[in-house]
């Protein structure tokens, strides 16, 4: 590291200080790509009853570009509807005739503290 001059204290600090928030901010989208795909093996295998094969292998994660440290996760299996084809997770997460009726929702809630746990150890290893 070269030597600061005390005028140059405050513009040296601020520098390490983005490089430092750069090292999070990449930890934090590794971290997330963890904690995704705790949330689909979970998604997975909440799926596996009744479910066909095809509708358990089709849960996907999505980063949003445009949207810095977010993700996405859904189900690409689709279904003929009378206005063109609809999400299966729809109509199993939504329907009041279905038995799964909230699946995704009590799957994601019951995964929150291990989906953090891989972010965390994530973090904690990059930073």
């Amino acid at each position: 590291m070269a030597s600061i001059k005390p005028e140059g204290l405050q513009e040296a600090i601020a520098d390490m200080l983005r490089e430092y928030g750069d090292i999070v901010y990449n930890a934090t989208d590794e971290g997330l790509e963890a904690s995704q795909k705790v949330l689909i093996e979970k998604l997975k295998s909440a799926s596996s009853q009744g479910a066909t094969k095809r509708f358990r292998s089709s849960w996907k994660g999505k980063k949003y570009s445009r949207r810095g440290l977010s993700r996405y996760v859904h189900n690409t299996k689709m279904v003929k509807g009378a206005k063109g084809d609809i999400p299966l997770s729809n109509i199993l997460e939504y329907s009041e005739k279905s038995p799964h009726r909230g699946f995704v929702k009590r799957t994601f809630d019951s995964s929150i503290n291990e989906m953090a746990a891989a972010a965390v150890a994530i973090i904690k290893k990059e930073v």
